[in-house]
């Protein structure tokens, strides 16, 4: 059985040792806990404050992206839309070139016709002012004959 001296012993140093402990060794442990654990705080937070950071800056480069992407649609949009202006601007300028040649043709053909048909008259007033003298036997002026006959042309058309 334990005796009772020492029973009183060992519960008088337990209790220094208490003391001793608590006021050396349990305030700087405990010190030493606590800012560890307010440095882990404190830690935590600062993560928390970079990962909403992180996820603002994300955000952000996100909308740049999508405008960018928004921007170089529109560009090439407007690039289609004035490419084809160009297209249909050279092509209406094909069409009136070719139109125009196609009137100077027309114009062309309309006087080489009309040449030829001078040329045509004026040799059938010769024919005829050759006939008509042949016919009436004698020679008469040319220039009456040809102003005869030319009254008689222009009355027809």
């Amino acid at each position: 059985m334990p005796q009772p001296g020492s029973i009183i012993w060992t519960a008088a140093v337990f209790l220094v040792l208490i003391f001793v402990l608590k006021k050396w060794a349990w305030g700087p442990i405990v010190q030493g806990l606590q800012a560890r654990e307010d440095g882990i705080k404190k830690d935590i937070e600062d993560a928390k404050n970079a990962h909403n950071e992180a996820e603002e800056l994300l955000k952000k480069y996100q909308k740049q992206l999508d405008d960018a992407r928004k921007e170089s649609q529109k560009l090439i949009s407007e690039a289609t839309t004035r490419a084809e202006a160009l297209h249909e601007e050279k092509k209406a300028q094909v069409e009136a070139e070719a139109q125009s040649i196609l009137e100077k043709a027309k114009a062309d053909i309309e006087l080489e016709r009309q040449k030829a048909a001078q040329e045509l008259r004026q040799e059938v007033v010769e024919i005829a002012i050759t006939a008509a003298g042949k016919v009436i036997g004698q020679a008469l002026r040319a220039e009456d004959h040809r102003d005869l006959i030319q009254r008689e042309i222009d009355g027809l058309n």
